[in-house]
């Protein structure tokens, strides 16, 4: 299993999404879409977060941020996370994702 560490901006707190712009080889090019949701990529991804149903998403290629969003906002609520916290985002299978908060 391989894994990525990213750091929460405060734009990601108040837009409820997370930045995958450093990141984006982690993921299969072609699970990135347009900008739009008629725009959908060929390949969607499982997002684990643990407090919802898996997300099946794919990543919007205009912003690089997951095109689903709405559990972002229970998540950072939930584990209480704030600008400077660092998540993690495991690849558990094919096309899987784990994403937790990274405790110290």
């Amino acid at each position: 299993m391989q894994y990525v560490e990213i750091e929460l901006t405060q734009g990601n707190i108040n837009n409820d999404h997370l930045y995958l712009s450093s990141i984006t080889e982690f993921f299969p090019s072609d699970s990135f879409g347009g900008s739009n949701s008629q725009d959908i990529a060929p390949v969607l991804l499982e997002v684990n977060c643990g407090i919802n149903e898996p997300v099946i998403t794919d990543i919007a290629g205009d912003k690089n941020i997951f095109r689903k969003r709405s559990w972002v906002k229970e998540f950072f609520k939930t584990h209480k996370m704030a600008a400077g916290d660092k998540v993690i985002i495991e690849h558990t299978g094919r096309h899987r994702y784990h994403v937790y908060p990274k405790r110290s």
